[in-house]
C-alpha cells in the first residue's frame, strides 16, 4: 500500500477497470479549454508620515511575542466533502507514478454533505508573517497572514470539495481542490497530478530564520520537494522547487507554484487591480462572449485590449487566462483597494508567470458552497502549458528555481516593487503622494526627480510593520524614484513616463 492510502484509508467503490490517462490540457483550471496546441532644492517640506493601517483581526490563540521565527503545529478543522472514498489508483507509466481518479457517478449517486475534518497544520511565524502550511492537502501553503493588520492574503473555499477541474480524461474523473492558498503543480501542465494527496514534511530552523521543506517523492519517479523559507526580520518568503527525476528514462515536465488569491475576506472583490508590468501578454484560455482578444496561444496587448483595461478586474468581460515571459515583467502583483492588500511574485530571472480570474459574472462556482470566488497567479519552469514548453529531464537531473512572494498591507496601492520596495505613486494635475512599504527594516535615502530637477532628498528609516509616505510636487514633469540604503546600495529605481 502506498502512503496515500495508509494515511486515509479510502473505500474502493469504483468498481472499472483502467481508465485511460491522456495529458490533454484542459485550459485554466478545467476551465473552458484550450487547444494544447541638476540639483535644486524642494520647493515644499516633505516630511514622511506614517500611513494609518486597518485595525488587527485578534489571534484566536493568544501566544507569546515570537523571537526570531517560531515554529509549532496547530489544527485546522475544514468541512470536507467525503471524496477520498471515491478515489481509484491507476498508474501513469510514463511517470511511473500513482494517479487517482474520481468516480464522480458513485459520488453523485447520492446526496452527500461535508462534515469536519482536522488536518495538522504546520505554522512558521516571525514578527510580520504567519505562514500555515496543510501537508495532508498536497503540502500546500494554506495561509498567509500578515500580522500587524491581521489580513490574510489567500482564497480559504469554506468546504474542501472535489470540482471538475484537472487534466485527466475522462473529464468527470477530475477532482482538483479549489481549497485557497498555494499549491504546488507537477509534473504535468495545470494543476497537475498531487494537489490533493499528503505530502512529507520536515522544518529547519537556525538563527537567520525557518524553512519547511515539503516533499512528494519515491524512488524510480519523477518526485518534487519545495522549501518555503521564512527569515527572522522579513515580511516576504521564499519559495523553491525542486523537481527530481529518479526514473530511468528521460520525461517531459511542468513545474509550476500557483496561489489561489483573494485579498479580501471570503471572496475577491471587484476592486482587484492587477499588476503586470508588460506590454504583451500569450492567451491560454478565455470567454467567447465580451472579448476582443485572440485565441489560445496568440500573443496580445497588454493592458488595454479596445476600450477594456485589464487592469481593472471590473472591467473583465468573461474569464481569462495569460502567460507573461518574465523577461517582460520582472514581477507580477495585484492590489485590492478597498482593504489596501496587495501581494507581488518576484520570480528568479527567465521563469513565466500566469494569471487567471473567473469575472464577475462567471456562471460555474461549483468548486465552492458559497458563491466566493478567487484569482490565480502562477509561476513556472515551463513558459506555458502546451507539450512544446514541457521540459525534458533526464535520469538523475533536477531542475528548480526560487521566487519571492511578498504581501503588501497598507500601502494606497502598487506601482512598482523590487525584493526590497514596494511603492505607489498618487498623482493627478494638482497634488502627488508618494508611498513605500520596506520588506525589511532599513535606513536609507530616497530621492525623487523631475525632469532632472531635485524635488525630494531626504534619509528614512522604516520597517515591513508601516508604510511611509511623502507629498511631492506634482505637474513638474516625468518623475525618477529612488531609494538606497546606509550604504549606497540601490534598493529601487522606477521612471515615469
Amino acid at each position: 500500500m502506498n502512503s496515500f492510502f495508509e494515511t486515509v484509508q479510502p473505500k474502493i467503490v469504483f468498481a472499472a477497470g483502467v481508465i485511460a490517462l491522456a495529458l490533454a490540457i484542459v485550459a485554466g483550471c478545467g476551465r473552458p479549454a484550450a487547444a494544447r496546441p541638476a540639483t535644486s532644492t524642494p520647493t515644499r517640506p516633505v516630511t514622511a508620515t506614517a500611513i494609518p493601517t486597518p485595525t488587527p483581526t485578534p489571534t484566536p490563540t493568544p501566544r507569546p511575542p515570537v523571537i526570531g521565527v517560531d515554529s509549532y503545529t496547530t489544527t485546522v478543522t475544514l468541512p470536507t466533502y467525503p471524496f477520498r472514498d471515491f478515489l481509484v489508483e491507476q498508474l501513469d507509466p510514463l511517470y511511473n507514478m500513482p494517479v487517482y481518479y474520481f468516480n464522480r457517478p458513485a459520488y453523485e449517486a447520492e446526496p452527500r454533505q461535508p462534515a469536519p475534518v482536522d488536518y495538522t497544520g504546520v505554522v512558521l511565524e516571525n514578527k510580520y508573517l504567519r505562514l500555515t502550511f496543510l501537508p495532508q492537502l498536497g503540502g500546500r501553503l494554506y495561509s498567509a497572514v500578515v500580522k500587524p493588520t491581521g489580513q490574510e492574503i489567500f482564497y480559504h473555499n469554506p468546504v474542501v470539495k472535489p470540482s471538475r477541474y484537472g487534466v485527466l480524461q475522462p473529464y468527470e474523473a477530475n477532482w482538483w481542490l479549489a481549497s485557497g492558498g498555494m499549491e504546488w503543480a507537477y509534473p504535468v501542465q495545470e494543476h497537475g497530478y498531487r494537489f490533493g494527496l499528503p505530502w512529507d514534511y520536515r522544518v529547519t530552523q537556525s538563527a537567520t530564520g525557518a524553512a519547511i521543506i515539503l516533499a512528494d517523492s519515491a524512488p524510480h519517479r519523477t518526485g518534487l520537494t519545495v522549501t518555503v523559507s521564512l527569515p527572522v526580520d522579513s515580511a516576504s518568503f521564499s519559495v523553491t522547487p525542486r523537481l527530481t527525476n529518479n526514473a530511468a528514462i528521460t520525461v517531459p515536465v511542468q513545474v509550476w507554484t500557483n496561489a489561489a488569491l483573494a485579498l479580501s475576506s471570503g471572496s475577491m472583490s471587484p476592486d482587484t487591480q492587477f499588476v503586470v508590468p508588460t506590454g504583451v501578454i500569450t492567451i491560454h484560455s478565455r470567454g467567447e462572449l465580451g472579448w476582443s482578444l485572440p485565441d489560445a496561444g496568440r500573443r496580445a496587448a497588454w493592458p488595454l485590449v479596445g476600450q477594456t483595461d485589464l487592469r481593472d478586474y471590473r472591467q473583465w468581460a468573461n474569464y481569462l487566462g495569460f502567460f507573461v515571459a518574465n523577461t517582460d515583467a520582472p514581477f507580477m502583483g495585484a492590489f485590492n483597494a478597498a482593504t489596501k492588500l496587495g501581494v507581488v511574485r518576484l520570480p528568479e530571472s527567465g521563469r513565466a508567470g500566469k494569471l487567471f480570474a473567473f469575472s464577475a459574472g462567471f456562471p460555474d462556482r461549483s468548486y465552492t458552497d458559497d458563491d466566493s470566488q478567487y484569482f490565480e497567479l502562477w509561476g513556472g519552469a515551463n513558459n506555458g502549458f502546451w507539450p512544446e514548453d514541457d521540459l525534458p529531464v533526464a535520469p538523475g537531473q533536477s531542475l528548480g528555481w526560487t521566487e519571492l512572494w511578498w504581501p503588501l498591507a497598507g500601502l494606497p496601492g502598487l506601482t512598482w516593487a523590487t525584493e526590497h520596495v514596494a511603492i505607489a505613486l498618487e498623482q493627478n494635475e494638482s497634488t502627488a503622494t508618494l508611498a513605500a512599504l520596506v520588506a525589511r527594516p532599513v535606513t536609507g535615502q530616497v530621492r525623487v526627480t523631475a525632469a532632472g530637477a531635485l524635488i525630494l532628498n531626504e534619509r528614512f528609516s522604516a520597517n515591513p510593520a508601516r508604510p511611509l509616505s511623502w507629498p511631492l510636487a506634482a505637474g513638474a514633469g516625468p518623475l525618477t524614484i529612488e531609494f538606497t540604503d546606509a550604504n549606497g546600495g540601490v534598493l529601487l529605481t522606477y521612471q515615469t513616463n
